[in-house]
Order: C-alpha cells, then sequence, then structure tokens
C-alpha cells in the first residue's frame, strides 16, 4: 500500500489568526516581554497543532516540523563544539537564508538537538513519526571550514555526531530516521564520502533509515545512490524533472520517496497527471515499497498552500490504494 510522508520542514505561522503565532512570541521575547517559559508553550503549541494539522490531512508519516530550526544547520551548529555561527547566506536556489557555521576546532558532540522535540512530539502525535536530521555532507559543504585540512575528517567527525544523536533516538523508539543531503547532487563524486558517513552511522539501528535529496538531478548518482547502507531513498521529481525518467530506466533496489508536489510552488498539482507518474513508478516497484511527499520541506510555502498540498497527497494516495 502506498504511504504518505513529509519531507520535514513546516510553516511555523499559521493562517488561522485563533491558534498562537510563534513570530510574535518570538517578537515577544526578545523585548523581554515574554519569558522563556511562556515561548516554551507557544512553541509546544505549535508542534501540537502541526501534528494535528499532518494527522487530520492524513498523512501516514508525520515530523514535528522542524519548529525551532531556522533552518538546515544552525541548530547542530548551536549545540556541538568547535564551531560558532557566522552571517546569512543562501540556501542553494531559494530566497531563504541559512546561517553558516564556523569550524574553529575539531567538533565534538556535547548535547543532543533533535531528542526533546521528538519525546514531545511522540507523546502527541497518532502516526509515524519520522526524526528528521542533516546530512554529514550537506552540513560540511555549507559549513566555512577553518580548521580541517582534509574535509573527509570534518565529515567524518560530524558522523559520529549523527550516530550518537540517531542511536539516541532509536533508543527512543523513533520509527524512521531521515537524513537530508541536497548538496549530493552538486557533488556526485562525494558520494564515497556519504557511503562512509552512513556506514558510520545507520549500522544497528533498528529505525528504518532514510537518504533524502532535492533541488538537484541524480544523474551522476546512478546506480550508486541505490546501493548507499539506507532503507529508503527520497527524490525530488519537481526541481528536476529529469529524475524520473532517470529512475524508470534504474534498477532500483531500495524503498522510494517520491517527491512529487513542489514544497516552492502555490500552484496546486493536476491530481491526474500526479496519479498517472506514480502508476508509472509502480510498474517497476511494487506500492508496497513507494512512498509520496512534498519535493523538499513545506517551510517555503504559505501555511494555507502547504495544508492543500498535504491533502492533494492524501487524496492521491486513498485513490491509488483504492
Amino acid at each position: 500500500m502506498l504511504k504518505t510522508t513529509v519531507v520535514g520542514s513546516y510553516p511555523k505561522i499559521s493562517s488561522d489568526r485563533n491558534v498562537p503565532n510563534l513570530r510574535t512570541a518570538l517578537n515577544q521575547f526578545e523585548r523581554k516581554k515574554i519569558s522563556a517559559d511562556e515561548l516554551e508553550e507557544v512553541y509546544r503549541a505549535t508542534i501540537k497543532r502541526i501534528i494535528k494539522e499532518q494527522e487530520d490531512a492524513g498523512i501516514d508519516i508525520i515530523t514535528d516540523g522542524q519548529i525551532r530550526w531556522n533552518d538546515l544547520l544552525t541548530p547542530f551548529a548551536e549545540k556541538i563544539e568547535g564551531c560558532k555561527i557566522n552571517g546569512l547566506l543562501r540556501f542553494f536556489d531559494n530566497n531563504f537564508y541559512y546561517r553558516k557555521p564556523v569550524i574553529k576546532s575539531q567538533i565534538l558532540f556535547r548535547e543532543y538537538t533533535t531528542l526533546g522535540d521528538y519525546q514531545y512530539a511522540r507523546k502527541h502525535s497518532n502516526r509515524s513519526l519520522k526524526a528528521v536530521l542533516p546530512g554529514s555532507l550537506t552540513w560540511a559543504k555549507l559549513s566555512d571550514n577553518h580548521h580541517y585540512k582534509d574535509p573527509k575528517n570534518l565529515i567524518a567527525d560530524f558522523s559520529l555526531i549523527l550516530q550518537k544523536e540517531a542511536k539516541r533516538l532509536d533508543q527512543e523508539g523513533v520509527e524512521y530516521i531521515q537524513f537530508e543531503e541536497p548538496s549530493l547532487c552538486n557533488f556526485p563524486r562525494e558520494i564515497d564520502m556519504v557511503r562512509e558517513s552512513l556506514k558510520t552511522i545507520t549500522p544497528g539501528l533498528k529505525a528504518k533509515t532514510i537518504l533524502f535529496l532535492y533541488f538537484g538531478s541524480i544523474r551522476g548518482l546512478i546506480p550508486e545512490l541505490f546501493d548507499l547502507p539506507v532503507d529508503v531513498i527520497g527524490i525530488d521529481l519537481v526541481s528536476k524533472p529529469e529524475n524520473i525518467a532517470l529512475l524508470l530506466e534504474t534498477d532500483i533496489k531500495r524503498e522510494l520517496i517520491l517527491g512529487c508536489l513542489d514544497a516552492r510552488n502555490t500552484r496546486i498539482e493536476n491530481e491526474e497527471e500526479v496519479l498517472k507518474l506514480i502508476q508509472k513508478v509502480s510498474r517497476k516497484i511494487s506500492p508496497d515499497k513507494i512512498y509520496i511527499s512534498p519535493s523538499c520541506g513545506l517551510e517555503f510555502l504559505p501555511h494555507e498552500n502547504a495544508l492543500k498540498k498535504l491533502r492533494l497527497l492524501s487524496s492521491i494516495a486513498s485513490r491509488f490504494n483504492s
């Protein structure tokens, strides 16, 4: 049976003015008009709302929305030894920005980044829950390295940090752990470094592991991509439409997440066209091994458009499975 999921991030601000507004709360906290405890109440209310919205939309595998994450890199940069945060840079070709980690010395694990929000989300979710982590290659490529002479050593040390994070989540019973590696599409020759990183992180995990790529073509990654030591490969079929043809030409050895709805465009897709696409792929791989999702995190969209995309995903899966 075909399943639905999201990639990771979710719009932080609701179109419903009757629910707590996280942006307002953050501004009030910065001006010392509310306490840290009051801000925490808004964070938790927002996570609960986002979980409920995903569940109500019929999504099978959900996330906590990465509500505390301003970008993919900063949360870990703030929680590990050996680095600090620098100025804002564009996140790939989006109008979103990230704060660049600056590597000053050897990076070392200091404290867990995702554990607390996972534990909270688990208490308030009735669906399968997915934890999302940055991939080692992407984190290294988007950082400013002032310490490691060999980038392989930076990736290796960050892999050890991710190993601790993933192992602890696994002990909590997380069902899915996803690593986001958008940089791999831009640096296909670095796939061996990604393989070695995953060999460090994934052995012994009971959770199903996912590698998700977006914003690029997988042309330079085939066939090695489908031999990497993870259970599921997620691919953006929107940013590079050629990825669809490449999938259909490839001997696929892993489960697939098809990023088939554009998470960077408010336009709502034609349901029939997406359904036909999924049917094509299902002739090559069993529907039990296919998930459908947006092409990347939904935070790039206004809240109301993100909700429409989720409902469309659910409708497509329901029709396919009927």
